[in-house]
C-alpha cells in the first residue's frame, strides 16, 4: 500500500511541470474563449442599436412627412430634421472624438435597463484598455447611420407611393429672407441645378391658410430633389464617413490590446515550455574518489560491472525508498553517483533525498537497465526522462556509461 501511494504521489510530481504548462495553455485558451464570447455579445449590441436607429428613423421621418390633415408637409420641419439636427449631431461627434471621454448617445441608450443582462455584462468588461469609449463612439455612429437610412428609406417609399405636397409657412419669414439660407444649404450639390431652390419656387409654395387652393400641384412637388440632396449631403454621407473613421479607430485599439495581451502572455508560455523541455547535463565519466548511492537495490553483479567501468567506489550506501536508510556523513570531497532503475519513473521521494544531500563535489544520477544477460544502456526516452528530472534538482547531472553492452 505504501509503495502504491508513493508511486502515485511521485508520478504526480513527475508530470507536474507538464500539468503546469498545460494549465497555462488552458488559461490562455479560456481567456480567448471569453474574449470571443464578449465580442459576440458586443456584435449583438451593435445589431440591436442598428435596428433601433432604423426604427427611430422610420418613425421620425413619418412624423414629419405625414403632414397635416390635408397632407401638406412643412418644408422647414424637413430641413430641421434632415439638415439642422444631423449637422448639430455631427459637430458634437467630432468634438467628442477630438476631446475624448463621454459615453455618447449609444452609452445613454445602453444605460436603459431593457437590454439583456449578459450583453450588458459583456459591455461592462470592456475596460478602457480595450477601447470602451471608442466602442461607444463607434456604436453612436452606427445608430446615427441607421437613423439616416431609416429616414431616407421611408422618404423614398412615400415618394413612390404617394404624392407629397411640400409647402412652407412662417409668420416672420418672407421668401426673400428664406432664399439665402436655402442657397447656403444647397451649396454641396450646386452642380445639381434641378435640386436648387429658387425665389419663384419659394413664392409659389408658400402656404396661406386662407388661400391654399391656388397653388399648382406640380410646383409643390418640385422640392423632393432638394430634400433628397439634403439628406444625402448632411445626414447619410457625413455619418457614413464618420462611421468608417470610428470603426478604424476602434479596430486599431482592439488590435493593440490583442498584441499587448499576446506579448504579456508569451514569456510565461515560453518559460513554461523551456522548463518542461530543459535537460540536465550528460556526463561521461566520474571523478575519483566517488561514493555509490544505491536507490535501485541492484545485484552484486551490477556493482561489479559499475566498478569495472568507474573504478572502485570508496563507499556504497543503499538508500532505497523501502529500506528507510539514508546516507549520512558523506565525505564532502567525494563525487556522488546515485544508481536508479532507468525504466521506472523518477519519484518525489528520491528528489527529496537528493535535495537533502549537501555536497560541493560532482553529483550524478546513473540510470541503469539490466536483465539476466547483464547491464545495458537505457533507452533514449528513459534517459531523457531522467535528465528532465535531474534538471529540477540543484547541481545534479546524469551519468551515461557508453561502454555498457
Amino acid at each position: 500500500m505504501a509503495k502504491r501511494f508513493s508511486f502515485r504521489l511521485f508520478a504526480i510530481t513527475l508530470i507536474s511541470p507538464r500539468v503546469g504548462y498545460n494549465s497555462r495553455l488552458l488559461n490562455r485558451n479560456t481567456q480567448q474563449v471569453k474574449q470571443d464570447t464578449a465580442q459576440q455579445a458586443l456584435k449583438q449590441l451593435s445589431l440591436g442599436l442598428g435596428m433601433l436607429g432604423l426604427c427611430l428613423g422610420f418613425l421620425a421621418a413619418y412624423g414629419v412627412l405625414a403632414g397635416d390633415v390635408d397632407g401638406r408637409v412643412n418644408l422647414l420641419f424637413l430641413l430641421l430634421l434632415f439638415a439642422f439636427l444631423p449637422v448639430s449631431g455631427l459637430l458634437l461627434s467630432i468634438f467628442l472624438m477630438v476631446k475624448g471621454g463621454g459615453k455618447g448617445l449609444a452609452g445613454w441608450i445602453l444605460d436603459i435597463p431593457l437590454w439583456p443582462r449578459h450583453l450588458i455584462l459583456a459591455l461592462s468588461r470592456l475596460g478602457p484598455t480595450h477601447g470602451r469609449e471608442l466602442w461607444l463612439f463607434y456604436q453612436t455612429q452606427i445608430l446615427a447611420v441607421s437613423f439616416s437610412v431609416g429616414c431616407l428609406l421611408l422618404y423614398l417609399l412615400l415618394l413612390l407611393g404617394s404624392d407629397i405636397t411640400f409647402v412652407w409657412r412662417s409668420t416672420l419669414l418672407e421668401p426673400e429672407n428664406l432664399l439665402p439660407a436655402l442657397k447656403v444649404i444647397g451649396t454641396p450639390w450646386r452642380f445639381w441645378t434641378e435640386a436648387q431652390a429658387s425665389l419663384a419656387l419659394i413664392e409659389q409654395t408658400r402656404d396661406f391658410r386662407l388661400d391654399s387652393q391656388g397653388m399648382s400641384q406640380p410646383v409643390v412637388g418640385l422640392w423632393w430633389k432638394y430634400i433628397l440632396a439634403t439628406q444625402l449631403a448632411y445626414n447619410l454621407l457625413p455619418r457614413s464617413l464618420m462611421l468608417l473613421v470610428a470603426r478604424q479607430k476602434y479596430r486599431a485599439r482592439l488590435q493593440q490590446s490583442r498584441v499587448r495581451y499576446a506579448r504579456d502572455s508569451q514569456p510565461q508560455l515560453t518559460s513554461a515550455a523551456a522548463d518542461e523541455n530543459s535537460l540536465a547535463n550528460l556526463a561521461r565519466s566520474v571523478a575519483s574518489p566517488y561514493t555509490l548511492l544505491d536507490w535501485a537495490d541492484v545485484s552484486s553483479s551490477c556493482y561489479e560491472r559499475i566498478q569495472q567501468l568507474l573504478g572502485d567506489a570508496a563507499e556504497i550506501y543503499p538508500i532505497g525508498p523501502l529500506q528507510h536508510q539514508a546516507a549520512t556523513h558523506l565525505p564532502g570531497d567525494h563525487s556522488l553517483v546515485v544508481v536508479v532503475k532507468s525504466w521506472e519513473p523518477p519519484l518525489a521521494e528520491l528528489a527529496d533525498r537528493l535535495n537533502d544531500i549537501d555536497s560541493n563535489a560532482d553529483k550524478l544520477v546513473l540510470p541503469l537497465d539490466w536483465s539476466d544477460t547483464g547491464v545495458r544502456q537505457p533507452s533514449p526516452a528513459h534517459l531523457d526522462e531522467w535528465r528532465r528530472f535531474a534538471a529540477t534538482l540543484d547541481d545534479w547531472q546524469v551519468l551515461q556509461l557508453e561502454t555498457l553492452i
